[in-house]
Parts: structure tokens; C-alpha cells; sequence
């Protein structure tokens, strides 16, 4: 009775009332996603006064090198210059030159709130989000207009589709993995993050395609074929070895094998200390001085968060979580996937290192609702600290930076 008097309601009312019955997790990612444009957008321009630096130049190269929209996907980053094309095209200006990089960035942090609040709950997942956003590397790269955050929204995308299709193996997520697989091999080094997805979710994808009816069981398989066809044909009408080791993600020296594997170790030491000790600041552009990429305070919730996966591998959440923090470790340190590529996957477990402190918390105060909101309020108070320093490092102390300014000295014509 109740829902027939529903659909009785006119338009508008019918609307509030469909409006109302939205949990709090679909409020929290409308407010993740206001949050982020809008931090993301503010003075995309005026911070470097409308100079763009030499990786931006090169993406511009590349773009006119594309020409026309349609032959944009015939190459690594495909889809980023798509998108790119679509912007461009409604302002030629740097504000609409970097703005594909900003709605990259927002759907990124978008991602690792989805994927959080799913485990944790919503305040949880807007703590990560926060944390995501405010990472210097992912606040550098999300306003710079190089196809670079494409590594981000790959792994963030990857997490968060084996998660969906682990919870609920149905048609429509089977349709949703292999189109976030197909577009993940545009990204040089993308192949093997989406072979480790694929394998963490071999079960559910079969036991989803076994209830499919016939004509579905032919036509999902070509879906993927189809998207990577352009990519496919460029591989193998402008063949070379460089191109070729760009794709698998292979930058290391094949001089010899001592080269080879010296080269592996340093960077496999790399990664942790570029994220969390001491930076190399190989680019100026996505990092201050020799800081690290994440802040103290992150990195213990980071490592708290590990902790917490480790003494639960039993869980396949947790378990698929620290499998790809082990597989994007060893494949950052091929050379060719970014270091920041895997701040996703640190604003996530630090994500769950928060929940693990207020889950201990909240056992000491079980019943106790000052102390349960007072644990509450100085997560809330300490995410929210850092993530001020994050901000004012990126908006003062990076625009400020002598080497920041010379290197941003080129007009966009």
C-alpha cells in the first residue's frame, strides 16, 4: 500500500522522498567529490601564473601529434588524450588544458572513498579521502596536465573493481570489470596490475560468466577486444622495442645483467623511502625538497593499517589489499610506473589503520558514548591537521620554491 501511495506523489515530491531514503555513504561521496573539485580547481592557473612546465609541454606535443579526437587511443594513454581532446576543445586555455587531469584526480579520490566506506563505513572512508587528496603527490599530479595520473586512477580503479565483483559476482559487474581491464592496458606497465586483478578475482569472474545466457558468454569477451583494438593496432603498425618496453612497464638498463639488477635493487629500496623517509625529488613538480610523499602522520596510520591486514590475511579483502602493495612495489621498481602510482593504495590502508585504532578504542570505551565520540573527534582532529600541512605545503611552500617558479616557464599557444 505504502509504495503504491509513493508513486502517486507528484514529481517533485516523489523526488525528496527518493532523496531522503539516501544513506549517509552516498552523502559522504557527493561531499568527497565537492571537496576535491574544489581543492583541485583553486588556482589552477594563477599558482604557476599561466606557465606550464616542460612535461606539460611534452603532453601538448603529443597531443597535436594525435590530431583529430578519434586518433587519440592509438597509443599508450589513450584515454587521457580522449578526454584531454574533449576539454581542450571547450577552452584552450591552461585551466582547460588541465583540467582532464583534475577530473581524473576527483574520480581517483572518489574511488578510495568508495572502496573505504564499503569496508568502514562512511566517516572512515572520508578520513581516506581527505588523506588521498592531500598526499603532495597526488595534489601535484591531479593539477598538472600530464597523463602521469592515469597510474593513480589505474590502481585505485583496479582495487575497487576487484572489490565489487568479489562482493557480488553479477552481469553487470562482470561488464564493469572487463572494461576498467581493457582501458588499464593503456597505461604503460598497466598489463601487470590488471593480471594481478584478474587472478585475485579469477572466481567470481567464472562463477559470473557461467550464469550468463549463451549470446552474453560470445559478446562479453569481445568487449575488451574492442576497447584495446586501437592500442593493439598501434603496437603493431609503429612496432619498437622501446615502445614495446614502455607498455610492459621496462625502464631498467639491459646493458648487462649486473646493470639489470642493480638498477631493480635501488629502486626497489626507492619506493619505500620516496614515499616515506627521504625522497629523491627526481621531478620538482610532483615533489618539495627531498620530503617524503607521505606525511608522518599518514605513514603510521599506514603501517598501522598493514598491521592490521597482515594478522587478518584470512579475510580476501585484506588479503587482495596487501597483494597489490607487494605486486605495485615490485613493479614501480621496473622503472616506468611512478612512485605515486601507489598513493591509493597508502590513503586506503591508512584508512584501515584508523579504523583499527577507533575499533581498539571503542573496546576500551564500549559503552561509553563521550569517550566513543572524543576517539571519534581526535582521528577526525589529526587527519584533519595533516591534511592543512599537505595543503600548505603544495599552496605555499612548492608555489614559493625558486627551482618551482624557473621551471615553470613555458606560455601554452
Amino acid at each position: 500500500m505504502a509504495k503504491a501511495e509513493t508513486k502517486k506523489l507528484p514529481g517533485l515530491s516523489w523526488l525528496m522522498l527518493s532523496i531522503s531514503k539516501l544513506n549517509a555513504k552516498f552523502y559522504g561521496l557527493i561531499l568527497t567529490i565537492a571537496a576535491s573539485t574544489t581543492l583541485l580547481v583553486w588556482r589552477l592557473t594563477t599558482l604557476t601564473n599561466s606557465y606550464i612546465n616542460q612535461f606539460e609541454l611534452n603532453t601538448k606535443q603529443q597531443f597535436l601529434m594525435n590530431g583529430h579526437w578519434w586518433k587519440s587511443l592509438n597509443g599508450l594513454y589513450g584515454p587521457y588524450y580522449l578526454l584531454l581532446h574533449l576539454n581542450y576543445a571547450l577552452s584552450h586555455t591552461v585551466f582547460g588544458f588541465r583540467f582532464t587531469s583534475v577530473l581524473i584526480g576527483v574520480i581517483t579520490i572518489a574511488l578510495v572513498y568508495w572502496v573505504v566506506s564499503s569496508w568502514h563505513g562512511y566517516k572512515i572512508g572520508l578520513l581516506s579521502a581527505l588523506i588521498s587528496l592531500t598526499c603532495f603527490g597526488l595534489l601535484a599530479a591531479s593539477r598538472e596536465a600530464t597523463p602521469l595520473i592515469s597510474q593513480l586512477l589505474l590502481v585505485s580503479a583496479l582495487l575497487a573493481v576487484v572489490s565489487y565483483i568479489n562482493q557480488n559476482a553479477t552481469q553487470i559487474r562482470l561488464i564493469l570489470f572487463a572494461v576498467v581491464f581493457a582501458f588499464s592496458l593503456y597505461v604503460p606497465g598497466g598489463i601487470w596490475f590488471a593480471l594481478v586483478a584478474l587472478w585475485l578475482s579469477k572466481k567470481a569472474l567464472l562463477s559470473a560468466y557461467k550464469t550468463q545466457p549463451k549470446i552474453n558468454k560470445f559478446l562479453m569477451p569481445l568487449l575488451p577486444i574492442v576497447i584495446i583494438l586501437p592500442l593493439g593496432y598501434q603496437l603493431i603498425r609503429h612496432f619498437s622495442h622501446q615502445q614495446l618496453n614502455n607498455w610492459l612497464g621496462y625502464g631498467l638498463s639491459t646493458t648487462s645483467l649486473h646493470a639489470f639488477w642493480h638498477g631493480l635493487s635501488l629502486n626497489f629500496i626507492h619506493v619505500p623511502t620516496n614515499l616515506f623517509v627521504h625522497s629523491a625529488n627526481t621531478r620538482v613538480d610532483l615533489y618539495l625538497g627531498h620530503l617524503p610523499l607521505v606525511p608522518l602522520t599518514f605513514s603510521v596510520l599506514f603501517v598501522l593499517g598493514l598491521y592490521s591486514y597482515l594478522i587478518r590475511l584470512s579475510n580476501w579483502r585484506w588479503r587482495n589489499v596487501v597483494i597489490f602493495i607487494g605486486c605495485g612495489w615490485l613493479i614501480a621498481s621496473f622503472g616506468v610506473i611512478n612512485i605515486i602510482a601507489l598513493l591509493p593504495l597508502v590513503a586506503v590502508t591508512a584508512g584501515t589503520g584508523l579504523a583499527f585504532l577507533l575499533k581498539e578504542w571503542y573496546e576500551i570505551f564500549p559503552r561509553n558514548p563521550i569517550a566513543r565520540f572524543a576517539g571519534l573527534f581526535v582521528m577526525y582532529a589529526v587527519v584533519s591537521l595533516s591534511a592543512v600541512y599537505g595543503i600548505r605545503s603544495y599552496f605555499v611552500a612548492w608555489a614559493n620554491n625558486p627551482s618551482v617558479v624557473s621551471s615553470y616557464h613555458e606560455r601554452l599557444k
